[in-house]
C-alpha cells in the first residue's frame, strides 16, 4: 500500500517502531469496538428496566443468548474478511485483494439477511426451545424480531471492519460505532423524557429495541463510504 493511502486510512504500520506499541494501538480499538457491538443494547436494558415493567425487561432478558449467539457469527464473518483480505495485501496482490472484498461484501451482506430471516421466521421455535416463561414469550419474539432487522446492517458493517482492520485502521470502526450507541442512548431519553413513551409499554419497548437496529445504519454506512472514498 502506498504511502498515501497509508495516510488516508490512518494505518498502523507493523513493521516500523515499537512491536508492543502498534499492537496496543492496534488491538484496542478492534477489541473495544466488538465488545461494544455484543454491549450494543446494554443501554436499552437499562432504560426498559427503569421506565418500563418487569414483563419488558425480563423478555429483553430472555433473548440474550440468541442475541449474543447471532452476533458472534456476524462477528466471526468479520473476523474472516480480516485474514483474506490481510493475506492478500501481504501478498501484494492488487487483483486478489479487490476480488476478496467483493465476494466478502456480498457474502456477509447474504449471511446477514439469511440470520435475519432465520430470526423472523424462526424466533418462536428457538425461544420455546429455550423455555421462555409463557407470559415473556410474545414480548421476547417481538424483540427478537425487530431485532433481527439490523442484521443485515450489522454483517456489512463487520465486513467493512474486517477490511478497515486489514489494512490497520481499528480506529474509526470504533468511533463510528461509538457515535452510533451514543445517538441510541440520546434518543432512548427522548421518547422517554420528551415523548412521554413510557406510559404506553408497548410502544415505548417497540421504541427503545429499534434504536440500536436503526443506528446500525450509519455505521454500516460510514464504514463502506470510507472504503470507497
Amino acid at each position: 500500500m502506498c504511502e498515501n493511502e497509508k495516510k488516508k486510512y490512518h494505518s498502523i504500520e507493523m513493521t516500523t517502531g515499537s512491536l508492543w506499541k502498534n499492537i496496543l494501538l492496534f488491538s484496542l480499538p478492534l477489541m473495544g469496538s466488538q465488545v461494544l457491538e455484543v454491549l450494543f443494547n446494554l443501554s436499552d436494558v437499562a432504560v426498559v428496566g427503569r421506565f418500563a415493567d418487569y414483563m419488558a425487561l425480563g423478555a429483553v432478558g430472555s433473548t440474550t443468548l440468541l442475541v449474543t449467539l447471532f452476533t458472534g457469527i456476524l462477528i466471526g464473518m468479520g473476523a474472516g474478511v480480516n485474514v483474506r483480505v490481510a493475506h492478500e495485501l501481504g501478498a501484494g496482490n492488487k487483483k486478489g485483494t479487490e476480488e476478496t472484498i467483493h465476494t466478502s461484501l456480498l457474502l456477509c451482506a447474504i449471511t446477514g439477511l439469511l440470520v435475519c430471516a432465520i430470526c423472523l421466521l424462526f424466533s418462536g421455535r428457538m425461544l420455546s426451545m429455550m423455555n421462555t416463561k409463557p407470559e415473556l414469550i410474545d414480548q421476547a419474539i417481538l424483540y427478537m424480531k425487530i431485532y433481527s432487522l439490523g442484521m443485515p446492517a450489522m454483517a456489512v458493517y463487520n465486513f467493512g471492519n474486517g477490511v478497515l482492520s486489514a489494512i490497520g485502521d481499528t480506529k474509526r470502526p470504533l468511533i463510528y460505532l461509538s457515535i452510533a450507541g451514543v445517538v441510541n442512548v440520546l434518543l432512548n431519553l427522548f421518547f422517554v423524557i420528551v415523548c412521554h413513551m413510557a406510559a404506553h409499554k408497548i410502544f415505548f419497548f417497540l421504541s427503545a429495541i429499534w434504536q440500536p437496529q436503526a443506528l446500525q445504519q450509519p455505521a454500516q454506512f460510514l464504514c463502506i463510504s470510507l472504503l470507497l472514498w
